[in-house]
């Protein structure tokens, strides 16, 4: 008999921020958005970062729902601000996504490892909006000051690179030439 060749054990998938959960929209007094808990071995809850990530997502892609109900053996159902800053994240975080995707890759080496290129400033956001999403909507001009800060460089071009970068924001950040 032959020995098998690799690992012995089976690697476990990463957890990544940009999961999804199994979910369906429905119409009963608005729109529900409607996410089964079941298979997740987590708290089911939206103040839990990876449930709440996961609503994001989910939202990211499809429409604003006015109300999310986490199913799981108990249903919670959540309304009112949580949703109203779940829908501010989600936005927020789509319009970095399709920023991301549509930004160009700056042919000199030297933009390409700047810390104000805009591709950095748009991942720095992103992370930013991953870490607390509720505190990104909440106190989002001081997080985009701290983030004009983290990502200086020193181009002659730096302002105006992390001002692109910032401008894609949805929640009222002013550009500042």
């Amino acid at each position: 008999m032959r020995r098998r060749q690799g690992p012995t054990k089976k690697l476990a998938p990463t957890i990544s921020p940009e999961i999804s959960c199994p979910h369906n929209y429905t119409e009963d007094d608005g729109l529900q958005l409607e996410i089964d808990c079941s298979a997740c071995g987590g708290a089911s809850d939206l103040t839990n970062p990876k449930c709440l990530r996961a609503a994001l997502n989910i939202m990211s892609l499809g429409a604003p729902a006015h109300v999310i109900i986490l199913k799981r053996y108990i249903h919670k159902r959540y309304r009112g601000r949580m949703v109203d800053a779940a829908h501010l994240a989600s936005s927020e975080l789509a319009a970095i996504n399709r920023a991301l995707l549509s930004v160009e890759q700056p042919s000199d080496k030297r933009c390409r490892t700047c810390p104000a290129s805009r591709d950095r400033v748009l991942r720095a956001m992103k992370l930013t909006l991953w870490e607390d999403p509720l505190a990104y909507v909440a106190d989002h001009g001081r997080l985009m000051e701290g983030l004009r800060i983290k990502c200086s460089g020193d181009c002659p071009e730096n302002d105006n690179c992390v001002g692109k970068g910032l401008a894609v924001s949805t929640l009222g950040w002013e550009v500042e030439d």
